[in-house]
């Protein structure tokens, strides 16, 4: 069964339709309180990583012969990945100059080298953190909806335009194939420090898993 519908919050929205226009949107939102520069990185806290300042940045699961990557995308990762789609395009999840990051965003890849589709459903996702904190993503038709509801001029161009980028309401990854696209969530709670990203009911075949992803802030120490 389908969560209920997500409505970005307008200010997102408003942020997502002027970057996909080429003009300057609203102040992006956050949480509360601005912290200091941080890493999202893999798996649980380790001191020494902390320490040396290390550690990796990608989640793996292997379920038989389907592989899930997840790395969480920081704002010039997500340029990065936003520009390999759409070369002209800016990124529309950029926080406005000086303004806190507006959005959280995990790339996921799928690698499905076993002889049965794999049927991914993102609203079955759901990101949890050691805030007590439980999020949905934000999917395409969340999106269109907020865009109406925002008075957007285009809404079908916001649609149109991250289709070919973000998870939508379901995705068939074909035997034998590869798929790599974004989660998008809103901004990460208030002093967190670990989280979990957890796919239920994913369909490999006839068969159902569920498979979870951890990460943990790091400080960022340049």
């Amino acid at each position: 069964m389908r969560r209920a519908p997500y409505f970005a919050p307008v200010p997102l929205i408003l942020l997502a339709v002027a970057a996909l226009a080429g003009a300057p949107g609203p102040r992006a939102v956050g949480s509360a309180r601005e912290e200091g520069p941080y890493r999202v990185l893999a798996g649980a806290y380790s001191r020494k990583d902390a320490k040396t300042g290390t550690g990796g940045t990608v989640v793996r699961a292997v379920l038989g012969e389907l592989t899930i990557a997840v790395e969480f995308l920081d704002p010039g990762a997500r340029e990065a990945f936003v520009r390999s789609i759409a070369p002209a395009m800016p990124d529309p999840f950029a926080a406005r100059p000086g303004r806190p990051e507006a959005f959280s965003v995990f790339r996921v890849s799928f690698t499905n080298r076993s002889g049965v589709d794999v049927q991914f459903q993102p609203q079955n996702v759901v990101l949890l953190t050691d805030r007590k904190t439980q999020e949905f993503p934000v999917d395409l038709t969340d999106l269109y909806r907020s865009a109406e509801m925002a008075g957007a001029s285009d809404p079908e161009r916001v649609f149109e335009r991250l289709t070919p980028m973000m998870f939508d309401s379901a995705t068939t990854i074909a035997k034998g194939t590869s798929l790599e696209r974004l989660l998008v969530f809103g901004p990460f709670p208030a002093k967190w420090k670990d989280l979990r990203l957890n796919f239920s009911f994913l369909q490999i075949g006839t068969e159902t898993r569920t498979v979870s992803f951890d990460f943990h802030k790091q400080p960022d120490k340049g």
